[in-house]
This record gives C-alpha cells, sequence and structure tokens, in this order.
C-alpha cells in the first residue's frame, strides 16, 4: 500500500493521543484510525473508509506508516515500549485487543527524538522523555518534576470548578496532586457522574474518589451497587463546591482580577445563600459581566498561584476533603 509521510508537527498530537490515560484499546484504535485516514493513500477514490482491514493489517500499516517517520531519527530500543506495557497492566483491567496494540512495534523512541525540544509538551509526554532520559524511578521522577503521571488514583468530580480549583486548593494544605499523581477529571455535571462511574470501574485497577454535592443523594445511591472497597464517595455536607470556599478568597481575587471601584464584599454574600447564585448576582451589580463557573474557577485558581493563601484561611471542609483524597 501507498502512503503518505507523516509530517513531524503532527507526531506531537499522535503522541499526545496515544499517552492519555484511557485504556489502550481505546486510545490506540482512535489514533491508528486517524493516521490510516490521513496518511494512507486510497487504490480506489471512492472508498470512504478503512473499515475492510482485519486488525492484524490495519497494526501492521499503521506501524509501517508510523516507523517511516520515526525511524529517520533513530532505532527503537523499546524502552518506552515496555515501560507503557507495564502502566497498562498497573492501571487497566486485561484486554485482549489493548494487548494487539501494545505489541506492536511503533519507534516510539524515534517519535520522541523529534519532539524533546519542544517547549509547549503536556506532562504525559514530559515524563515518558525525562524517563527515557534518566531511566530513574518513574515515582522519584514525578515528584522531583511534578510530572503527575505515572497516575496512582483518580478524582472524579462534578463540574469545572472542582476540576480547576482542586489541586491548587489541596496543594495549600500540603498535598500536591501533580507530584502525588492525583488526577482529577470532571463529569460534566451531576448526572453524568454515576454513569461516567461506571464506565471507568469496568477498565480502570486503580483507586477512584468521587466527589459530590450535597444534592447528589440520588447519584450515591446510583453509585453504591459498583462501588468497589477501595474507591470513596464524599458528599459535600452543605451546598455545592463554591459554597465551601473561603468567602474572603473569593471576594480578593475578583477584586484583584477586575481591579473595580466597585469592590467585591465578604458582606455581599449572605448566611446560607447558594454562593454561585450570590455570584450571578454580584457579577451583574459589580459589572464583571456574565458569571461563568470556569472563568470564575479560573480567576481564583490564577489568584492563589500569586498570592498563595495560608492553610489557615481555607474552610475545615477543604481540608477534610484533601486529607480524604490523600488517605484513599
Amino acid at each position: 500500500m501507498k502512503f503518505k509521510n507523516i509530517p513531524d508537527s503532527y507526531i506531537k498530537v499522535i503522541l499526545d493521543r496515544l499517552f492519555r490515560l484511557k485504556p489502550a484499546y481505546e486510545r490506540f484504535e482512535r489514533v491508528f484510525d486517524d493516521i490510516l485516514n490521513k496518511f494512507l493513500i486510497k487504490e480506489n477514490p471512492h472508498e470512504l473508509d478503512f473499515s475492510h482491514l482485519g486488525i492484524d493489517e490495519k497494526i501492521e500499516i499503521t506501524t509501517e506508516i508510523f516507523n517511516k517517520t520515526a525511524d529517520k531519527n533513530c532505532k527503537n530500543d523499546y524502552f518506552i515500549n515496555n515501560y507503557i506495557k507495564q502502566e497498562e497492566e498497573r492501571l487497566f483491567v486485561k484486554n485482549p485487543l489493548s494487548q494487539k496494540y501494545l505489541d506492536s512495534n511503533l519507534n516510539f523512541k524515534g517519535a520522541f527524538e523529534i519532539i524533546k525540544n519542544d517547549d509547549d509538551l503536556k506532562p504525559n509526554l514530559k515524563q515518558l522523555i525525562e524517563y527515557d532520559k534518566t531511566r530513574k524511578n518513574p515515582i522519584n521522577l514525578r515528584q522531583e518534576g511534578s510530572f503527575l503521571f505515572p497516575v496512582e488514583k483518580i478524582l472524579l468530580c462534578e463540574g469545572a470548578t472542582e476540576e480547576i480549583l482542586l489541586g491548587e486548593l489541596a496543594k495549600i494544605c500540603g498535598y500536591d496532586f501533580k507530584k502525588e499523581g492525583v488526577f482529577v477529571l470532571g463529569a460534566g455535571g451531576k448526572n453524568q457522574v454515576a454513569r461516567k462511574y461506571y464506565s471507568m470501574v469496568e477498565d480502570f485497577k486503580i483507586p477512584i474518589f468521587i466527589l459530590l454535592d450535597s444534592d447528589a443523594n440520588e447519584t450515591k445511591e446510583l453509585i453504591l451497587p459498583k462501588l468497589r472497597s477501595f474507591d470513596r464517595i464524599y458528599i459535600i455536607k452543605n451546598g455545592e463546591f463554591e459554597d465551601i470556599l473561603p468567602k474572603k478568597l473569593i471576594t480578593d481575587a475578583l477584586n484583584y482580577r477586575y481591579n473595580s471601584c466597585y469592590r467585591c464584599l465578604e458582606d455581599d454574600f449572605h448566611k446560607d445563600a447558594k454562593t454561585a447564585k450570590e455570584l450571578y448576582e454580584i457579577f451583574k451589580q459589580k459589572g464583571f459581566g456574565d458569571f461563568k463557573k470556569a472563568d470564575f474557577a479560573k480567576t481564583i485558581k490564577d489568584y492563589i498561584k500569586l498570592f498563595t493563601p495560608k492553610k489557615e484561611e481555607l474552610t475545615e471542609e477543604i481540608m477534610i476533603i484533601t486529607k480524604k483524597i490523600k488517605t484513599l
């Protein structure tokens, strides 16, 4: 079969997708299909896809296309290939299709030579490059470089605010998610958490910590029949995640961000009122624009990175959640 060469600029995209926190059968299948569709020259111009290929033929052709680009840099020593096989066994339930993909002879050594000097690499790729270079213990490397990978546990939460802020808040409490391998995953809403967890327990072998808002008892009841002995659920005592953020932290961050004469005050928040609902009104009244949870969380995160509040300034519940994640 004839094929086009993969440009060096596209190798980073391929590697990033191949080394995400998903089972091998899922991430490899998507990437192999992408390579075939983009770079294999169709013998029949009316052919729409390559679904007629068997899995072994698909792997063989894709490996040939990939290695045509990777081999020009160096020969493979299979150090990374063997490592990802070990990680697959540690992280995921055994899957025959995953094993087939992992047994492909992709020249990862040569591919990483192409991107190793790129300044804009994600942690999954940085960790592998450093591991291949130093051959140090992966856990020691993760702690030294805050690489997040290899991942030890997953924190499954409802939405963007938790996903963006939990790591920063835990760091104030002395627990660094990136150094300890805690992967935070937002489910995209309360109603998606149970579905996501059901899917994850079919694939993952590592512990999962589930964080829910106080109104999510129905979700908890859906999860309980599937809850593994080493997983944990924590329900916020009252309200949602925004409600356990310190009001001083919120006001300081908003005032720093918007630098407006219409300053936000702790008195703008009323006792027992929902923080998110109050923020909608505050943003409107102060001229901060529309309140969007993800943008708000990024504002808090940026402020924390600049000014690092003390642990004593956090709410007790944030410290409790951090401790429970740490001891999972």
